[in-house]
């Protein structure tokens, strides 16, 4: 059986963030081994005027093949209220495969790892909390693609209260 190590990115900008971020751990959990969770980061979002974000990364040691994995991810967002309707609009929850250790895929439904990774300091910023050892697939270290990135809008959390225990 393969065991793929991957980072999943979360993130909300609609209703009580924090508890939806926390909810979707839990049911992380019941996907695999939760081996880390980053801090929470409070974010601009991209797209049309909206909430600004809540985000944060999980990282997991699972059986489920990443596409099963990211039908599982999508029933997760579902469960929580998600309605998907507009592209980079507000959502109530957001569940990205960001990167997958030694995989590579680029399908029409899925691409590993995400494509907008590089470009985006909300999700590489979380990501590197649990993997700071994530390479890209050309072997480029995200911790050095990261000081290029303007990280302006993305503020650490001071300190995260209620039930987000982040663990590296």
């Amino acid at each position: 059986m393969t065991v793929f190590d991957v980072v999943v990115g979360l993130g909300a900008n609609l209703g009580d963030r924090q508890t939806t971020l926390e909810a979707a751990s839990v049911a992380l959990e019941r996907l695999g081994r939760v081996v880390g969770r980053s801090r929470l980061y409070e974010t601009e979002p991209v797209g049309p005027p909206q909430p600004r974000y809540l985000n944060a990364a999980v990282r997991l040691e699972c059986a489920l093949e990443p596409r099963v994995l990211l039908g599982e991810l999508h029933g997760i967002e579902q469960r929580a209220g998600r309605e998907r309707r507009e592209r980079w609009g507000p959502r109530v929850l957001d569940l990205d495969i960001l990167w997958v250790a030694g995989l590579v895929l680029d399908g029409e439904d899925l691409v590993i790892p995400h494509p907008e990774l590089t470009n985006r300091a909300f999700a590489l910023m979380p990501l590197l909390d649990v993997a700071p050892e994530a390479v890209s697939p050309s072997g480029v270290r995200y911790r050095d693609v990261s000081m290029g990135l303007d990280h302006s809008g993305v503020r650490v959390m001071a300190a995260a209260h209620g039930n987000w225990p982040a663990c590296g």
